[in-house]
């Protein structure tokens, strides 16, 4: 994950808890929060004030993943070839 995702990220948490909002049971309201913590990330970024965002709809997917869903697995979850999800070391990836 990169900086601005992390960053972005962070902040997506943050108004979460400040707003009281349930990520399992509002999902349209936390795509929404996602939305627009993205568009203020992105005007901040265009002042320099934080890394830029190279991709925004990956960068919401990725945020949408880590605070709604369940984080690096979600992907596997949305695919509907995958049938079976193994976890052999929590240290690996892919």
């Amino acid at each position: 994950m990169n900086q601005a995702t992390v960053l972005l990220e962070d902040e997506v948490r943050e108004l979460i808890r400040r707003r009281g909002l349930d990520p399992a049971r509002d999902t349209a309201g936390i795509r929404a929060l996602v939305a627009d913590a993205l568009a203020d990330y992105d005007d901040r970024s265009m002042n320099g004030l934080v890394p830029p965002v190279v991709d925004p709809e990956q960068t919401a997917k990725d945020v949408m993943d880590a605070v709604a869903g369940l984080g690096p697995l979600q992907r596997f979850l949305d695919d509907p070839t995958v049938e079976e999800i193994w976890i052999n070391e929590p240290a690996r990836s892919g």
